[in-house]
């Protein structure tokens, strides 16, 4: 076998770049295993064409001129687009050299055709990375802090370019403090590889920044010195929002703590106004009633007439007082519970604390099954002898009290509904009747106009919301809501 036999063999056996001849024209004339492999063509397939049928960019005088050049200059080079036979598009570099005969007449053309579309890619992605790390916050120093690499995102970050920032210690120019001293830095950099903290810095015109920091040992090559590559991150507007909501917490804290104290006096203020009140209201009933009892004789119409009036407003004022000292009282300690209260319990209890009042008036009150409610059984129990109470005095006359108590399940709440048949309520007091002394029947019906408004309180101290529904002469519905302790229905009744 001759020389140029195992050169032929040699290059047959290669499975890349394909290597293919043509005749004087470009039509191939060879088929080579890389032909398959890079475009799919079979040797019957491929034989007998010129590269239009692989040129994915149809150009009539593209293989003139690349055979004239090639007969030109010995070699013809260019990056072309070509095409699979599925149509799937390559970058392939195209090389095409002039073969001449022993004669020295031009016998053909030799063909190289490589892909090189992952290298292209690879390039790409090379560059797109570059283009990355050049906008970003990243700069390469020296172990010393000598500044050898200063992206450009560095440069929007500072104010310093590239050509002023190269060869300074970055710890001068920024104005860096750190956490921590900088030889613990460097230590851990090394012992470590890696370092995480935040800095103090400034811009070239001399603003503060606060800089959230990511260091990063690189491998030393050879005998080369140790280098760091810093990520820098401007935590400058994130800091200032956290400072204003720490102040704002603060200053909220301050608040809360002064409401809570004025709220602590207040209701030291209702217990003593309301001791050093009844006192002598309790001295002018006894003696108002020792004067029924002992003078009544010696009083005529009239005078009989106004010590009624005198001891109506006397036991008034005592309820006014109680009711006001309930109001201030009513969630002191903590309403809210984690274990609940059971609602049912809470009603029986406000039904027997108003026994005298329904067996007075011959009130019926009935309830469904009710469920465990999220807040303390005591104001729980005062929520519904006041709702009871208020549906009791009321009442349409000559028509018994009946009220109806029944609960709903709504997401993760429960609302109760307390439904009574008594005088109702015209619409434009349903907001007004929660507010405290707002009676809409005046003296006509004995009460304190604090009730409905320590219900409010109770219900909004426990998470919750109260309102009403009414139709004047039918009845009304007073309706709360308060969070479920978890359990889907409420137990049997």
């Amino acid at each position: 076998m001759t020389q140029n036999e195992w050169l032929g063999q040699l290059v047959a056996g290669m499975e890349e770049p394909a290597i293919v001849l043509c005749d004087e024209s470009g039509v191939f004339s060879s088929w080579h295993p890389a032909v398959f492999k890079q475009f799919g063509y079979t040797a019957q397939e491929f034989t007998g064409h010129g590269l239009e049928l692989l040129d994915a960019s149809p150009d009539a005088g593209f293989q003139a001129r690349e055979l004239r050049e090639a007969q030109s200059h010995g070699r013809f080079r260019e990056l072309r687009c070509l095409k699979r036979k599925d149509g799937t598009r390559i970058q392939v570099e195209l090389v095409t050299i002039d073969l001449h005969g022993a004669d020295g007449k031009l016998a053909g053309f030799g063909r190289v055709l490589r892909d090189v579309s992952a290298l292209r890619m690879a390039q790409e992605d090379a560059a797109t990375l570059a283009g990355a790390v050049n906008r970003s916050n990243i700069l390469v120093r020296g172990l010393d802090g000598t500044i050898l690499n200063w992206a450009g995102g560095c440069e929007r970050l500072y104010g310093w370019t590239e050509a002023e920032a190269r060869g300074l210690k970055a710890h001068d120019l920024l104005g860096t403090k750190f956490p921590v001293p900088l030889e613990q830095i460097t230590q851990e950099l090394l012992d470590k590889g890696s370092w995480q903290g935040e800095l103090f810095q400034r811009h070239k015109d001399g603003r503060p920044l606060l800089i959230s920091a990511d260091w990063v040992m690189l491998p030393v090559e050879g005998t080369g010195a140790p280098r760091v590559i810093c990520t820098h991150t401007d935590i400058t507007p994130r800091r200032e929002m956290e400072l204003k909501l720490e102040a704002g917490n603060e200053r909220y804290k301050r608040i809360a703590a002064e409401l809570e104290r004025s709220n602590e006096e207040l209701e030291e203020f209702a217990r003593i106004a309301s001791h050093d009140l009844s006192a002598p209201i309790t001295t002018a009933r006894w003696l108002t009633d020792l004067l029924a009892t002992r003078h009544a004789q010696q009083l005529d119409e009239e005078g009989t007439h106004c010590l009624r009036q005198i001891s109506s407003s006397l036991e008034r004022m005592s309820d006014l007082i109680e009711a006001v000292l309930a109001h201030a009282l009513a969630g002191k300690n903590a309403i809210s519970s984690q274990e609940g209260a059971d609602a049912s319990a809470a009603l029986r209890a406000a039904t027997e604390n108003l026994r005298r009042d329904i067996a007075t008036t011959g009130a019926i009150i009935e309830n469904s099954p009710l469920p465990k409610l999220l807040i303390q059984p005591q104001p729980l129990t005062q929520l519904f002898q006041n709702l009871l109470s208020n549906a009791i005095k009321y009442r349409r006359p000559d028509v018994p009290p009946r009220v109806e108590v029944s609960a709903a399940r709504q997401a993760d709440q429960w609302t109760i509904e307390v439904r009574d048949n008594g005088l109702g309520i015209e619409r434009d007091w349903f907001e007004r009747i929660f507010l405290p002394l707002q009676r809409r029947h005046g003296s006509q019906v004995k009460g304190s106009g604090i009730g409905l408004a320590t219900c409010k309180k109770i219900v909004s101290r426990a998470g919750g919301e109260i309102w009403v529904e009414s139709d004047l002469g039918r009845g009304s519905a007073f309706y709360f809501s308060l969070p479920s302790s978890g359990e889907e229905q409420p137990p049997s009744k």
